[in-house]
């Protein structure tokens, strides 16, 4: 009989999907994991985020002086990114500081 996993395991493994550069498949097969319950439980997550039931977590950060040529880059858990050039840290240390 297969193991169960429970929700925190394929949490942890669609995070490290997303950071990665694999295609689903590809991802599976390095992790040895079945794609058909990969998938769902890649389903359950988008529609517990799309029904509001996973919140937003802050988590402290600092900010340095940048680097030219350096690019803020920023992921989510459920799956947006955002590329900032290094020069914009303060504007978006301003905008952290704004929300709610």
């Amino acid at each position: 009989m297969a193991k169960r996993h429970g929700v925190e395991f394929w949490r942890g493994h669609i995070l490290a999907w997303r950071q990665s550069d694999l295609t689903q498949v590809a991802y599976c097969a390095q992790h040895g994991l079945s794609l058909k319950s990969f998938y769902r439980w890649h389903r359950l997550e988008k529609e517990a985020i799309a029904a509001g039931k996973d919140t937003l977590t802050l988590v402290p950060a600092s900010v340095a002086a940048p680097v030219p040529g350096n690019v803020i880059r920023l992921h989510s858990p459920g799956g947006w990114h955002i590329e900032l050039p290094a020069g914009e840290a303060p504007w978006l240390a301003d905008l952290l500081r704004r929300l709610p």
